[in-house]
C-alpha cells in the first residue's frame, strides 16, 4: 500500500536526499513515498508567498509516477492550507517526465509554475 508521509527527522530528510541525489536543504519540509520499499522524496519550502519545489525525485531502482504525483498533491495540498497561491519548480529539482504530469505549467521565461487556488477550485478541470 501507498503512503506519503511527512519528514520530521532532518537526519533522515539529509539521507534519503543523498540517496535520490537531492541537494539537502535544511530549510524546507519534505515528503518521503513508500510502497514496501522507499520510491522517492519530495523537498519543498516557502519563500516569499510561493511554494518552491526544490525536489521531486525518484529513489534508485524505481520510477513510479503515479507515487511521485500523489506525493507532489500532498506537498501542492499542504502549501495552499497554509495560504500560499503559487508554487514553482526550481531548475533541475524534478525530472521532465514527472514535470509533464504535474499539472504545472510553463510561464513566459519557461520556468513550470500553477496557480494553486485555481487548482483547488477545480483540479479536473484545471488548465495550465
Amino acid at each position: 500500500m501507498l503512503t506519503v508521509l511527512p519528514i520530521q527527522d532532518k537526519n533522515i530528510q539529509e539521507e534519503l536526499c543523498k540517496i535520490c541525489g537531492a541537494e539537502f536543504d535544511t530549510n524546507s519540509f519534505a515528503y518521503r513515498a513508500d510502497d514496501g520499499v522507499f520510491l522517492g522524496i519530495c523537498q519543498f519550502r516557502f519563500a516569499f508567498g510561493v511554494g518552491e519545489i526544490s525536489a521531486l525525485k525518484y529513489a534508485p531502482d524505481t520510477k513510479d509516477d503515479e507515487a511521485m504525483i500523489i506525493m507532489l498533491r500532498a506537498a501542492m495540498n499542504f502549501m495552499h492550507r497554509c495560504g500560499l497561491k503559487k508554487s514553482v519548480f526550481l531548475a533541475d529539482s524534478a525530472p521532465q517526465s514527472l514535470l509533464d504530469l504535474s499539472s504545472y505549467g510553463k510561464d513566459k521565461d519557461g520556468n513550470y509554475e500553477i496557480d494553486l487556488d485555481k487548482f483547488y477550485i477545480s483540479p479536473c478541470h484545471y488548465n495550465k
